[in-house]
This record gives structure tokens, sequence and C-alpha cells, in this order.
């Protein structure tokens, strides 16, 4: 049976549905919804062992900034992800 979709902005129904969410009607997640738990997780990623990463303060347009987040956000990495990775192109291409 599919529950209904709630709207996020009837708050009558978001309270009613918050209600009835009870103790008795809790259990533990199953394998698959405890994956998707994870998966959905936010928080800095793991670092690999050994690897220390430095703060680094640096100034940029905001335009360029603003493209940077938009191709670092459609790529799933973060801002400073995107930047270490460009880094790292320049650095190879530079030999």
């Amino acid at each position: 049976m599919k529950k209904p979709k709630i709207d996020e902005t009837d708050f009558d129904a978001l309270e009613k549905l918050a209600h009835g969410i009870t103790p008795e009607k809790m259990r533990p997640l199953g394998p698959a919804l405890r994956r998707r738990w994870n998966a959905a997780k936010r928080g800095r990623p793991p670092k690999a062992p050994g690897t220390k990463a430095v703060p680094t303060m640096i100034t940029l347009d905001p335009a360029l900034l603003k493209e940077i987040d938009t191709r670092a956000q459609s790529a799933g990495i973060s801002r400073s992800q995107f930047l270490a990775q460009a880094a790292r192109r320049q650095l190879l291409r530079a030999g």
C-alpha cells in the first residue's frame, strides 16, 4: 500500500502525521532503508587515513565562486574537492 504524499506546506496534515507517530508504531530500519539513511547523511566526507587538510583562505571573484559552486554541485562534490581537483590538474599540466 502506497502512502499518500503530504504537501510540506500543509501544516495541519503535517501536524496530524506527527501526532500519529507513536513509539509502538516504530521499528528498526531494514537493510535497504538503512543503506538509504546512511547515504543521505550529511557532513564532511571521511578523509583517507594519514591525510590532514590545511584550511586555506583565498579570494575569488563572486561570479567565479558561483560558477565553481554550480559545477561542484552538479559533480556531487564539495567546493574544496572541486578546487583541489582543479589544482591537481593544473599541477600535472605544468609538470
